[in-house]
């Protein structure tokens, strides 16, 4: 898997759960463009938002993360590396 994919398929999955809205366009650009990370810890996602992050993964990749594993992954690149993982 390209790993640009995985990247855009996480930060849609984090728009899908409302977790982009106080990042900045350059954040966003970083994230997918240069390989920079985000602490999800600092995208405040609540029970809610972790559970439609999920479902957006999985819908987009067909990867299955469920929300007890996602509290165990500190930042998107722990994100990346799961879904790649799964994947190959």
């Amino acid at each position: 898997m390209d790993i640009t994919r995985s990247r855009l398929a996480i930060l849609e999955a984090l728009q899908a759960a409302g977790a982009t809205d106080n990042l900045a366009e350059a954040e966003r650009k970083a994230f997918v463009d240069d390989g920079a990370h985000l602490d999800l810890s600092g995208l405040g996602m609540d029970s809610l938002a972790r559970m439609e992050f999920c479902i957006a993964l999985e819908l987009s990749l067909g990867v299955t993360l469920l929300p007890a594993q996602l509290a165990l992954l500190e930042s998107t690149a722990a994100v990346e590396r799961f879904i790649l993982e799964r994947l190959t």
